[in-house]
């Protein structure tokens, strides 16, 4: 097994370096073929026309004229020169009007007599004291704060602490409201103060009108027909007795229609 294996290896090389030979054979042959020269294709209709860049290259070059050699104005002048901006003095030599020096001794000096002491002192009273914003700003606001104190009536409560002990109330009352009873069972609701008494008072009156009914029946007829409607308004007062009860307590619970 081992020489089959390594007979095949050797016959894969030699096949492979056989067909890099073959590659390289034809590679060679090609470079020796001389490639013919494509001819362009151009149309008959412009056979006998010649090309513009044929004339442009074959046309004799023009002169310069005689203007080229001259220079364009200011061409050499240079860059342009800065002036001083200090201006020049002007000479005052006849237009002086300070005396000279040797001249000195002969001019009269002029004093006014000022009491300089006491002109400063009358300014200084008449000046404003100037203080800063800030000191100015808070006079101002303890000025205010004594104008409070003293508009205040002691042992009054305030407008906003009235309204705010209301809000309290209301928002209080609204969540005893909305706070569902514990003793409410699931799929119930309250029924309001309201509906509650509304519905005694029907229920009274139902009772008093089946009490007029029964005291209205004969005492002494004792037939089939007086029994039965006896017994009926019987049945419908026990009915409303017990109606009467249940409405009759301070919290009253109906199912909730599904």
């Amino acid at each position: 097994m081992r020489n089959n294996f390594d007979t095949g290896k050797n016959q894969i090389n030699e096949n492979v370096r056989r067909m890099r030979e073959i590659q390289r054979r034809c590679k060679q042959r090609e470079a020796e073929k001389p490639e013919p020269v494509k001819v362009l294709w151009k149309s008959e209709k412009y056979a006998n026309v010649e090309s513009k860049i044929k004339q442009d290259v074959e046309k004799p070059a023009t002169p310069r004229p005689s203007s080229a050699n001259f220079l364009r104005a200011h061409s050499r002048a240079g860059p342009p020169v800065k002036l001083e901006s200090r201006p020049c003095s002007p000479d005052i030599s006849d237009k002086t009007t300070v005396p000279l020096a040797t001249s000195a001794g002969s001019v009269k000096l002029m004093r006014n007599d000022f009491d300089f002491i006491k002109v400063n002192g009358v300014n200084a009273k008449r000046a404003a004291i100037s203080r800063p914003p800030s000191a100015t700003t808070m006079d101002d606001y303890k000025r205010r704060q004594e104008d409070l104190l003293q508009s205040h009536e002691y042992g009054e409560v305030p407008t906003y602490l009235r309204k705010r002990k209301t809000q309290w109330h209301e928002e209080e009352r609204a969540r005893v409201a909305n706070t569902p009873d514990p003793a409410m069972p699931a799929g119930h609701r309250q029924l309001p103060e309201s509906e509650r008494n509304e519905t005694l008072g029907l229920l009274k009156q139902k009772q008093g009108e089946v009490i007029n009914q029964m005291q209205r029946l004969p005492i002494g007829a004792d037939t089939v027909r007086v029994r039965q409607q006896r017994q009926a308004l019987e049945a419908q007062l026990t009915e409303v007795e017990e109606a009467i009860k249940i409405f009759s307590r301070p919290k009253v619970f109906v199912r909730v229609d599904s």
